[in-house]
């Protein structure tokens, strides 16, 4: 599996804050509030981070052979990671133009301040997806007891 490469998680931010930027553009012509995601929210994003921070931590702990951990669940630890990377980063993406756009306008206000803090929380999901990739990594294996092949000329 391939690590997360920091050119893709951009990729991602730049494509959420395109969408954000149109539905804001479309929603507040049409009269709208800016397309800013609620606190409840935020209770979403820390369960998925407490959950994925739990699954790399029992990887870590099965590498180190303290635990035991199925080889399977460690790769779908490690995608689960990947995945919310990607998502904190169109989160954070998707709230970059609406925090610009409300900055610029008004200044400080509430739907500023949530703005803020959910892209807070979109870039918190980047860095724990990281941490948990680095987390389900393998040690190297020992090749030198291990070489039963035989060598032909």
């Amino acid at each position: 599996m391939s690590k997360l490469k920091l050119r893709w998680v951009l990729w991602c931010a730049v494509i959420g804050a395109v969408a954000g930027w149109i539905v804001l553009r479309v929603l507040t012509a049409a009269g709208r509030y800016a397309p800013v995601l609620d606190y409840s929210a935020l209770y979403s994003l820390g369960a998925v981070c407490a959950v994925i921070l739990f699954l790399g931590i029992r990887v870590k702990r099965s590498t180190l052979g303290k635990s035991h951990f199925e080889p399977i669940a460690a790769a779908r630890t490690l995608v689960l990671a990947q995945a919310s990377a990607y998502a904190g980063a169109v989160i954070t993406g998707w709230h970059v133009p609406a925090i610009v756009t409300l900055w610029l306008a008004n200044g400080q206000s509430p739907t500023l301040t949530r703005g803020l803090v959910l892209a807070g929380a979109g870039v918190l999901m980047v860095i724990i997806g990281y941490i948990v990739q680095h987390l389900c990594k393998l040690p190297p294996e020992d090749t030198d007891d291990a070489n039963d092949s035989v060598v032909t000329e």
